[in-house]
């Protein structure tokens, strides 16, 4: 079903914007091809009952326990398997045990080496001891750490071995030594690292952001051609999730394309994320991205529930709200298919019972912000509050956004309370906290927004964020004061105005017309450092277009780009069409719309309704019927409309 949902999609005719990449498994799956050994479990063991594949891996890189934040401990002096021979009795049934056959170097702190801990922790093996212990300190980890990569311990180890502990180290504060092992591999002149390895080297610099330590790996295994170093599907996929993060959605077709010219067929991992690096690239970006659907046929792919989340964010950026819908019907059947066909073994004589499959809350949540996009909340809320609806943290904060596009304040604070008195289970994020905000901002609900900031600041230091949102809300309303009132709040507590802050400030003075203090916040923002955009520039435009002073507007547009670098956007020429129809200069108002075409600036909803008002009363004010009935028709054709319920045209 969900193929055919898939081939059914209809195609985008637009040529003219996100999401991260969403690839499951992370390092995991593109790197840790390797299985790993089982271990013996158990109490009363000795060492010779422990074993473990992983013995050459240095101590530093492997938990002592996957539960709570336990110290990582060094032993003195002896080895491992002499400690675990007399320890055997403290062994306990929860943890998986392994040994060594070498002497103890160190042993780090879990919350260091291992990062954050997820819900479902990954099996590790463990070498623990209960005797003759001591613990270690951060400092010292990390300087055991570098000590090890100085001396070549771990360049020295098996390729399995090495990945491995790459793994571990990757995740923890000396993230940077991984790439330092992977130097000292490179350079070596015996046996340069595999595939697996690089790979895992390419998806640590693609989490800590180090793009151009990405293309430098990938860029080295191309060199070394056909072989062990050469990349994978798995390398790929990395590749296309770590530059497609950055919104370099170009580079990850680019590779895509690299991927076909090598013979490699791509897995559904490598679609997903593709997809998802193309819906952050605008229109044209997310047709690409709908357009993998033809290739994936080809390999003989089925689109699994991450492949038909990724397609519903690219739908929603290209406005195409049936085909999300279609495409999470037709998931939603497949999961339904898979339950009955769990039912029809079971009643077969099935052993085991099946376990009843939750719902993709990412699908959901996906489908939510997709509807906003095609400017469908309506839709988002039904699906929001259907039956076997997975209420997560994530689909709450969607439907919250969606009922505020709804403009359905009272039922978005209703599910924001219900977070949070919903404990761990539902607490609110800061992404939440935003979303309320936005709700209460769209709605008109400044007062709200102001009291819900001020809840926000009696928990904690709100982010910038919270700020902006709530002096935007008030800004809309007309409150420039208590705009202004909040910028101080702001910087009592501590947090620097961005731009973001400042360009909303600037727009509450517009929308009081206050000019004069808008250049002013202006001339202050410039002073800081902070470099304006478009949105800072419509801020100014606001005063001058609501009294029809188009001279104005129009010096803006040229001096934004002229003198700040900054393009003008949808939203600026809408300003200035704005001011054209307020003063009554309507042949100017189509003459600026048609610049904007020409331009490559695709007109939105608020250029549609300004071009009507435009049309309207264009032929409400030439008296001429013929040039009023001319007039008429150009801007309805321009407006792409049958006509126009206006006066005597």
């Amino acid at each position: 079903s969900l193929a055919r949902a898939a081939s059914a999609a209809t195609p985008s005719p637009s040529t003219s914007a996100v999401a991260r990449g969403c690839h499951r498994g992370g390092t995991a799956r593109c790197a840790g091809m390797a299985g790993r050994s089982r271990v013996t479990r158990g109490s009363g063991l000795g060492s010779a009952g422990v074993s473990c594949a992983l013995g050459r891996i240095p101590r530093g890189y492997r938990r002592a326990d996957r539960t709570a934040t336990v110290a990582w401990r060094a032993l003195p002096g002896r080895t491992l398997d002499g400690a675990c021979a007399a320890g055997t009795a403290g062994l306990s049934e929860d943890h998986d045990y392994g040994t060594s056959r070498r002497s103890s170097v160190w042993r780090a702190s879990s919350a260091s080496l291992a990062g954050p801990r997820s819900a479902r922790p990954t099996p590790t093996h463990v070498a623990r001891a209960s005797a003759g212990v001591e613990t270690t300190t951060a400092e010292a980890v990390a300087a055991a750490a570098a000590a090890d990569v100085a001396s070549g311990k771990l360049a020295s180890l098996r390729s399995r071995e090495l990945n491995e502990a790459l793994q571990y180290l990757g995740k923890g504060p000396n993230w940077r030594l991984v790439f330092d092992v992977f130097d000292q591999l490179r350079d070596a002149e015996d046996e340069t690292p595999n595939a697996h390895v690089a790979t895992t080297v390419l998806s640590v610099a693609g989490r800590r952001g180090e793009l151009r330590r990405v293309r430098d790996v990938m860029d080295w295994m191309k060199k070394q051609g056909p072989g062990r170093s050469a990349p994978t599907a798995y390398t790929y996929t990395a590749y296309i999730q770590a530059v497609g993060a950055f919104g370099d959605w170009r580079d990850a077709f680019a590779a895509y394309r690299d991927l076909r010219l090598a013979g490699i067929t791509p897995t559904s991992h490598t679609y997903s994320a593709l997809i998802r690096a193309g819906a952050k690239g605008g229109k044209v970006g997310a047709s690409a991205a709908a357009a993998l659907v033809e290739d994936m046929r080809g390999d003989r792919l089925v689109p699994d529930v991450p492949v038909a989340s990724a397609l519903i964010c690219a739908y929603g950026v290209l406005g195409q709200f049936n085909n999300a819908e279609r495409m999470l019907h037709a998931a939603e059947a497949a999961v339904r298919a898979r339950q009955a066909k769990a039912r029809e073994k079971e009643g077969a004589g099935g052993s085991k019972k099946p376990q009843k499959e939750r719902p993709d809350a990412r699908l959901y949540t996906e489908f939510l912000i997709a509807s906003c996009r095609c400017g469908r909340p309506d839709a988002a809320a039904r699906v929001f509050e259907s039956e076997h609806f997975p209420r997560t943290t994530y689909t709450c904060t969607a439907a919250i956004k969606a009922y505020g596009e709804c403009d359905m304040w009272q039922k978005a604070e209703e599910l924001y309370v219900l977070m949070t008195r919903s404990g761990k289970s539902l607490a609110p994020t800061t992404i939440t906290h935003t979303a309320m905000l936005s709700a209460y901002e769209k709605c008109g609900e400044w007062r709200r927004a102001v009291s819900l900031l001020q809840q926000l600041r009696e928990a904690g230091s709100p982010p910038e964020t919270h700020y902006n949102v709530a002096m935007s809300a008030c800004g809309k309303a007309g409150e420039w004061r208590e705009a202004e009132t909040l910028l101080a709040l702001m910087r009592e507590d501590g947090a620097t105005p961005s731009s973001v802050t400042f360009s909303v400030l600037i727009a509450a003075y517009g929308r009081g017309d206050r000019e004069d203090k808008a250049n002013i916040s202006f001339k202050e923002m410039l002073d800081a450092g902070l470099k304006p955009d478009d949105y800072t520039f419509v801020g100014l435009m606001l005063a001058p277009a609501t009294r029809g002073d188009l001279a104005t507007c129009m010096e803006i547009k040229r001096f934004m780009k002229n003198k700040h670098g900054v393009e003008p956007t949808v939203h600026v020429w809408n300003e200035c069409v704005r001011a054209a129809d307020a003063c009554a200069a309507y042949e100017t108002a189509v003459d600026i719309y048609q610049d904007m075409v020409k331009a490559g600036v695709e007109p939105n909803a608020t250029t549609r309704e300004l071009l009507t008002r435009v049309g309207k009363n264009g032929v409400e004010y030439y008296e001429d019927k013929r040039i009023a009935a001319s007039f008429g028709t150009l801007v309805a054709s321009l407006v792409g409309v049958a006509g126009m319920m206006a006066g005597r045209w």
